[in-house]
């Protein structure tokens, strides 16, 4: 299909966009102490600007040091930082993008482990999330924080940025003096509309001051924040007509606050429905005639043109779609949508990461954040390749290898490539898992990589082929608990349940309440089955990420699922269980018993034929069982360092 209405040019105040796509805020984690730009940071906006992205939005970019949020956020609130942010926009401008910061305050939501103070906020009311007492911001210390915007504003021009956004979104410390939901003031700030609105009223009139008035300003707006006292809809809509008449030249609609993120708000997982919010973006649209922008799990061309051409909004933000694929634009527009490394919506690398303090991956893109340190460059001298194994690690390895110029042959004791993948699409609300699936095989396939099939890989093999170099990504298998009995009749492997090769009755049991084991579970109790989950430890899928976690136990409720904590299996039987809990063992029915406790690497091949080639190296699951973000990046890794 054509999609005209995404590469129409578009005016944002003073600005001209060549299409109407858009780079979302999205902190990476990888700025400096003190929130210096860093090389990372600037190949990787030039990255995504040669991609053809038209509008670039840096991440959430710090105004204030208490305001801070993450350890290694970007930050414009000192002179000294200017020089580093003139090289962001220098490497967005050699690509034909615009770019400008998005300048922000965590506000409560944020930690004194981070920032080294108490957080602050209108009331002292504590983020339900972050859980750490903020200190009420006395008014003399509010205008400070309306002062450090405006003086962001102004560092932002002198680096030569394109625009600002200001976050108004999200929970932070702007949305905190919106919502009745986190401002409880009786003073000029607080109390109705007109007060509540006078902190960001009093930043948006500084900051022009600072700016001029022909300096593009966009505001970040969750249009609902998903709480009971929080803002709705029709509070955003005036507040959107309120900043029309303060001059903003676009508004850029999100939803939800830190309290909703794990209900799958903010930043949508796998199981949520694509364009979540996009009724919030066209719900504003209706209130104002300037530019609109709709974010959130836009995830495919077809949906952003819909989007547009239908007037729903003006734009459309991208963000881990960009993430997985920085072509994303350059695809599209030259209709090569089969070659589109598409976001699966995982959590995994990103978001998860994040807020563990850590540095921002990407489960699809081993090349996020390291666009340069990982660029797959011809190699020195072609060498035929052995890669053993066709899940997501050998398929990867296999990919990379061939696109640098070796002859790659690719072998898979099954009749079908996938691995690992073919098992985790079978639960319910897995579709990103066959994307990633049918992506990766699609790229075997078009980079021309023999396949060999039904093929399982001897010694004899080996010394036939006589490889210069072996990629081993066998992956892993379902490990055996000590537990007696786990050799009984009546139990099964997920895998073999998950593959269609195992036949089990209406009453089960799942051993093991990990991530395997709950996704086992809600398989079989939507196919109608009674199931029940033991597990040692006191909460089950604890190694899932929070929205997935959340959104998964409240479908546990539907299923009507039992789940049993802090009990350990003593015995299988013929008949089931014996199970032992709070010091008193108890007898458990089931027709059959499913072990999700754990896999072993399947790695005997490495020992049988590490002297037959000059180079064996081994990636994913045949290292060690772990996730899928792991499997992808040493795969990638294994393939570029041959």
């Amino acid at each position: 299909m054509a999609y005209n209405k995404l590469f129409e040019s578009i005016a944002v105040g003073s600005m001209d966009l060549k299409n109407r796509i858009v780079l979302p805020p999205m902190v990476r984690n990888w700025a400096g102490k003190d929130g210096e730009i860093t090389d990372r940071l600037v190949s990787h906006y030039a990255e995504l600007a040669k991609g053809g992205t038209a509008m670039l939005i840096t991440e959430a970019t710090f105004v204030s040091p208490e305001g801070k949020g993450f350890l290694y956020e970007m930050g414009i609130n000192d002179d000294k930082l200017i020089p580093g942010l003139k090289r962001l926009v220098l490497a967005a401008h050699a690509h034909g993008a615009k770019i400008g910061p998005q300048l922000y305050h965590a506000g409560r939501q944020t930690s004194s482990k981070v920032t080294g103070v108490q957080p602050v906020a209108p009331s002292p009311i504590p983020c339900p999330v972050m859980q750490e007492m903020p200190r009420e911001l006395t008014i003399e210390e509010i205008e400070k924080i309306e002062d450090a915007f405006a003086e962001a504003a102004r560092r932002a021009k002198e680096a030569e940025f394109d625009f600002i956004e200001v976050h108004g979104a999200h929970g932070y410390i702007i949305t905190q003096f919106l919502s009745p939901y986190s401002n409880k003031r009786s003073d000029e700030y607080g109390g109705d509309l007109d007060g509540r609105m006078k902190f960001l009223t009093n930043t948006i009139n500084k900051i022009r001051e600072k700016v001029g008035k022909d300096y593009p300003i966009v505001v970040r707006l969750s249009g609902d924040e998903g709480v009971k006292e929080g803002l709705h809809l029709k509070d955003t809509q005036e507040i959107a007509q309120r900043l029309e008449r303060l001059g903003i030249d676009a508004l850029h609609i999100t939803g939800g606050n830190y309290e909703t993120y794990a209900e799958g708000q903010m930043i949508p997982p796998m199981a949520v429905a694509a364009a979540p919010f996009i009724h919030l973006a066209e719900g504003v649209k209706e209130a104002v005639s300037i530019p609109v922008i709709a974010v959130s799990k836009i995830n495919t061309p077809e949906l952003a043109e819909e989007i547009i051409s239908s007037g729903r909004a003006d734009m459309v933000a991208l963000g881990r779609e960009l993430i997985a694929d920085p072509e994303w634009p350059n695809k599209v527009e030259n209709n090569d949508i089969i070659n589109i490394n598409r976001c699966i919506s995982c959590n995994q690398g990103c978001i998860d990461r994040l807020f563990c303090q850590l540095d921002t991956q990407c489960v699809v893109n081993p090349r996020y954040g390291r666009e340069d340190e990982f660029a797959i460059f011809p190699a020195e001298q072609t060498k035929n390749v052995m890669v053993i194994g066709g899940g997501p690690a050998g398929m990867q390895a296999a990919i990379v290898a061939k696109m640098r110029g070796h002859s790659v042959t690719l072998y898979e004791k099954e009749g079908e490539l996938g691995g690992e993948l073919n098992l985790a699409e079978v639960p319910p609300l897995r579709e990103g898992i066959s994307w990633l699936k049918e992506y990766l095989i699609g790229q075997v396939h078009r980079h021309g990589i023999e396949e060999k099939l039904n093929t399982e890989v001897t010694p004899e093999l080996v010394s036939d082929v006589a490889p210069d170099a072996i990629i081993v990504a066998t992956g892993s298998s379902c490990a055996m608990p000590p537990i007696p009995g786990a050799d009984n009749k009546i139990v099964v492997s997920p895998r073999d349940l998950l593959a269609g090769k195992a036949e089990v009755g209406k009453k089960l049991i799942i051993a093991g309440g990990g991530c395997v084991g709950v996704e086992t579970a809600e398989y079989l109790a939507k196919k109608g089955n009674d199931v029940a989950i033991i597990e040692m430890k006191d909460e089950i899928a604890t190694d899932m990420g929070i929205s997935d976690r959340f959104l998964l136990l409240k479908r546990f409720e539907g299923y009507g699922i039992e789940i049993m904590t802090k009990t350990k299996i003593t015995k299988i039987t013929d008949q089931g269980l014996i199970i032992e809990s709070a010091g008193k063992e108890n007898n458990l029915d089931a027709d059959n018993v499913v072990l999700c406790v754990g896999a072993k690497p399947n790695n005997e091949i490495v020992e049988l034929i590490s002297n037959l080639a000059p180079v064996v190296t081994v990636a994913g699951d045949a290292n060690e069982p772990r996730r899928l973000l792991e499997a992808m990046y040493e795969g990638y890794f294994a393939g570029l360092n041959i």
